[in-house]
């Protein structure tokens, strides 16, 4: 490399740093609106709709579960993974608990209904960390719905695995 093209180098790597050092300065002046994650929806008593936004702080201040487990092959996820997330009876207690059923909706439009009895017999856990990282969207997040398919028989069959739902943003409580 010539001397000519070496500080012609040295001087455009040296602006960029510095309008780097600029820009990591000025960040923190302007402040980033929380994303949300995850919006609950319900009806109250008088029929009126409320909905609940909830970004990442406040579910990771919710009762926190983990379970160790393999999905079914179908899901798409191979290998045992340790999953966190919110029992959906923790988020069903946010929405007055009155519910009789719960519809989750994935990004696509796909959605499944989960019977109560189905929380109350099985606790299914909305994951959002798979080996402690958050999921992505690439990674079927930012929620999946995860069953626990190692302790019970008779979740591996595919009415199960339907209501697996991963890519969830909103939860409604009907």
């Amino acid at each position: 490399m010539s001397p000519c093209a070496l500080a012609r180098f040295l001087g455009i790597s040296i602006l960029l740093s510095l309008f780097n050092t600029t820009s990591a300065t000025e960040s923190p002046t302007t402040t980033a609106r929380p994303k949300t994650l995850l919006t609950l929806v319900w009806h109250d008593t008088q029929g009126i709709v409320n909905k609940n936004k909830l970004v990442l702080s406040q579910l990771d201040a919710l009762p926190q579960i983990k379970r160790t487990q393999q999905l079914p092959s179908p899901l798409g996820i191979p290998g045992r993974h340790e999953w966190q997330g919110v029992s959906l009876h923790e988020l069903l207690k946010l929405s007055g608990g009155t519910a009789k059923s719960i519809r989750v909706m994935a990004l696509n439009g796909y959605f499944a209904s989960i019977p109560l009895s189905d929380v109350q017999q099985f606790d299914p856990l909305l994951a959002y960390r798979r080996d402690g990282q958050n999921l992505t969207i690439r990674d079927k997040g930012p929620f999946i719905l995860v069953y626990p398919f190692d302790d019970f028989n008779e979740l591996n069959q595919q009415l199960y695995i339907n209501r697996s739902v991963w890519q969830i943003h909103e939860i409604h409580f009907e």
